[in-house]
């Protein structure tokens, strides 16, 4: 008894970080409720995140969170910040910073990611893809992850750009026609005649393949991952492609 609260002493230094289990929501008071060893803990509203969006708060519920120790309230409670730890990791960041982010939310012309234990970052469809897409959720679901790199940081507001294409941008395939590679389908071609796609290895490269006798039953969809055959360059990024037949394969 003595070694545990000797334990939980050492918890209340003021300023030490801590790693706090999120166990409910006070709707009344807009405070969660927070265990730390087996110490109750308070994350007072304006202390839970820089965002105070509603939907990031609940996504918080049942998970383990970094904290800073505030003190304690007259209940013996410690009083936690969830928001100075964000607030340090942000300032931790910079253009240039690789970060592997997941999908949480979007728009129709981006994705919302989170990474680092709950920073924000913005991900538009035009630093995503090269290929055509008519909305980003077409091809990704919210919970997937996406290697981006960070491109602005807002520190005021508290997110950050990010760009999946700038992580390929020095690189270089080397295709040549003839080659199968594999292709993420993005979008339907305006005349319905065939589908844009995306080159997964690098998706600075982008194509379209036409609906053709090798693939007349097969019914695409947006995000699907298909084979193709490079059949032209239309300019160094940009392919024509057509599908393969099983013998190919």
């Amino acid at each position: 008894m003595n070694l545990l609260k000797s334990t939980i002493g050492t918890l209340l230094t003021k300023d030490k970080e801590v790693q706090a289990f999120v166990t409910g929501y006070d709707y009344e008071t807009g405070n969660m409720i927070a265990q730390v060893k087996q110490k109750r803990a308070i994350i007072a509203q304006d202390d839970i995140t820089v965002y105070q969006k509603d939907d990031e708060i609940h996504q918080l519920l049942g998970t383990t969170v970094t904290c800073t120790v505030l003190g304690k309230n007259e209940d013996d409670e410690l009083l936690l910040s969830r928001k100075i730890q964000m607030q340090k990791r942000i300032r931790s960041h910079k253009k240039g910073d690789v970060v592997i982010g997941t999908v949480y939310s979007a728009s129709d012309k981006a994705l919302f990611l989170h990474f680092d234990d709950g920073l924000s970052g913005r991900l538009y469809t035009n630093k995503l893809t090269s290929a055509q897409v008519k909305r980003p959720l077409d091809i990704y679901n919210v919970g997937d992850q996406i290697k981006c790199v960070i491109t602005n940081v807002h520190e005021d507001e508290g997110y950050f750009d990010l760009s999946r294409l700038d992580l390929y941008k020095q690189v270089n395939l080397n295709l040549q026609i003839g080659n199968i590679i594999k292709c993420r389908v993005t979008k339907k071609e305006e005349q319905n005649t065939g589908w844009y796609v995306e080159v997964l290895a690098n998706p600075t490269y982008s194509g379209i393949f036409d609906l053709n006798r090798y693939n007349q039953n097969i019914n695409f969809k947006p995000g699907q991952i298909v084979d193709l055959r490079v059949i032209k360059f239309k300019n160094k990024n940009q392919l024509k492609l057509r599908t393969i037949s099983k013998n190919e394969a």
